[in-house]
């Protein structure tokens, strides 16, 4: 089986001692070692760092278990009985969309466009809970977050969201992820600073697989759908379809990630992004939730 695209921290990742499988999941294969984690994911899935994209479309077929041992060379990556040819697999450099954005007014509407995607698809789980009400402990204390985040712009509120959620990268990391892919692409380098410093003594509350995503983050590495729906906010018809291919990320990773977009966008005082979104926003989100 032939790796199609991987980046070149994957590639260089692979000399880095002895892997072992950490998580097996239909669409992804996580590999880990004592000093770093790559992924494989099948050809339907994102470009991402330290990611290889394999022509396959799941990792089911191939009766793969936690702890089995990677053999690797330069070549070739060995899994039980897949193996991955990497001879051929190609390491185009994803977009850099940082900086992209003088102000948050430059994408008013496409944020504006956002919020009411997010509003229309609301449900229950993750932090999308906060367009309607959460029935789980994790969802209530992520809305509950977001909710005091968007009236009083407390950085020091945001580090209690990391680790809460289930799965491998759970909601609040996710909605994270959002909020720092938009700084970046706004040049906020001050809030990524401050949110780092605030964040990094609990990284380990979470998964590694999520400390990974985090730390990726933080220094501006998103996957590649993370990237095309920040982009698609310059061009608000464009919106719609760039949220819907995101929202297939994982079980809610998609939909907490645009949450984070939005609660950004919403609450930086320092832009003028709309007082009447705002609004439209807050009275959507203060309501008392239900558990």
């Amino acid at each position: 089986m032939n790796a199609l695209w991987a980046d070149q921290q994957f590639q260089s990742s692979l000399s880095q001692g002895f892997y072992r499988v950490h998580s097996v999941y239909d669409h992804a294969l996580n590999l880990y070692n004592n000093q770093a984690m790559i992924t494989l994911v099948s050809k339907d899935k994102p470009k991402a760092p330290i990611t290889c994209v394999c022509n396959l479309s799941s990792f089911s077929n191939y009766q793969l278990n936690v702890g089995m041992q990677v053999m690797s060379s330069p070549h070739t990556l060995s899994i039980g009985s897949l193996q991955v040819d990497l001879r051929n697999v190609h390491s185009d450099s994803l977009v850099d969309f940082i900086g992209c954005y003088p102000s948050l007014e430059n994408i008013r509407l496409g944020l504006q466009s956002l919020v009411q995607w997010l509003d229309q698809h609301a449900h229950h789980e993750g932090a999308l809970a906060v367009f309607s009400s959460p029935r789980d402990v994790f969802s209530t204390h992520v809305v509950h977050i977001l909710k005091q985040y968007l009236q009083t712009q407390e950085l020091h509120l945001l580090p209690s969201l990391i680790g809460c959620g289930i799965g491998q990268t759970p909601s609040g990391d996710d909605v994270l992820v959002g909020m720092l892919a938009l700084a970046y692409s706004c040049n906020h380098l001050e809030f990524i600073k401050e949110l780092k410093h605030c964040c990094e003594p609990v990284l380990y509350q979470t998964t590694l697989v999520s400390q990974m995503m985090l730390r990726q983050a933080f220094e501006g590495q998103f996957n590649q759908w993370h990237q095309e729906l920040i982009l698609s906010l310059s061009r608000p018809l464009e919106v719609k379809e760039r949220a819907e291919i995101c929202a297939t990320l994982g079980h809610t990773s998609g939909t907490d990630f645009m949450v984070g977009v939005a609660v950004y966008g919403l609450s930086h005082k320092k832009e003028n992004t709309s007082c009447i979104m705002r609004q439209t926003y807050l009275k959507t989100a203060t309501s008392t939730p239900s558990v």
